[in-house]
């Protein structure tokens, strides 16, 4: 059960609403390193020169980097993490541009991206979503390194979808054979109320199994921790390497409640 989880879990500690420093963020990552949920270590394009500034001899860290400099400024960055041997490039996350036509903007941004590095675009929530969905899965099955990301939360309620929202986003990511990734608010199991904000947070285990099922709505409000266990122990072996092969993982703030989370669970 707990490979379904490898590497399910980046360390998004530099962004809101932690914005840790990286004295404090890098350390903390480098002690969760090894555990097998971990996965990549997320840095803006526009602190990668002060990141390897604060490695150690024999680090070996696993970076996504999120593209805060736009695309034109990607190259020279990409360049000092390959110089870089105690840094391994595993992916880049691009916000596209606000424009019109947010199908060009994704087609343009595409064809600015480094060929050999896969990459997520983050797909905002803006009438025509579906078109630029269908132009990344048509630029993967050209062979592009690219998926798709989707904003699940904030520090406003505005900034989180409904549960509707996120099942239709699955459910084309599912159709399309697109895989995609989450970044905000995912930082416990289940579907929850945040008792400080009043914010209804999505839980990564709903979002997993509407996956599965092919982008259920129903999966993405149940708020019963046991019941939603017990589904996703009664995955088969197919619909667990789907989710997981389309559900990449998502970045989250706080490294240490989805790992209590899925402990607690009996889910590792």
């Amino acid at each position: 059960m707990g490979q379904l989880f490898a590497g399910f879990v980046d360390d998004a500690a530099l962004f809101p609403p932690a914005r840790e420093s990286l004295e404090k963020a890098l350390p903390a990552y480098r002690n969760a390193v090894g555990d097998p949920v971990i996965g990549r270590f997320l840095c803006p394009s526009s602190r990668v020169a002060e990141l390897r500034t604060l490695l150690l001899a024999d680090d070996l860290l696993d970076l996504g980097v999120i593209a805060d400099t736009g695309v034109d400024a990607l190259p020279k960055v990409l360049e000092d993490v390959a110089s870089e041997p105690r840094l391994r490039l595993r992916g880049i996350e691009v916000a596209l541009p606000e424009e019109p036509d947010a199908a060009r903007a994704a087609t343009v941004t595409i064809a600015a991206l480094a060929a050999e590095v896969p990459a997520f675009l983050e797909v905002r929530r803006a009438t025509g979503w579906h078109v630029v969905v269908d132009g990344i899965a048509a630029a993967r099955e050209s062979g592009a390194q690219v998926g798709a990301k989707l904003r699940t939360g904030g520090v406003t309620a505005d900034a989180f979808p409904s549960a509707d929202e996120v099942a239709v986003f699955v459910g084309a990511c599912v159709e399309r054979r697109l895989p995609f990734k989450c970044t905000a608010g995912l930082h416990h199991a289940v579907r929850h109320t945040d008792p400080e904000t009043g914010f209804v947070h999505h839980g990564f285990l709903n979002i997993l199994l509407a996956t599965a099922h092919g982008g259920s709505v129903e999966d993405m409000l149940s708020t019963d921790p046991i019941a939603l266990a017990s589904r996703v122990r009664a995955l088969t072996d197919e619909q667990r390497e789907t989710a997981r092969r389309l559900f990449t993982g998502f970045g989250s703030c706080d490294i240490d409640s989805p790992r209590s989370d899925l402990t607690e669970l009996g889910l590792l």
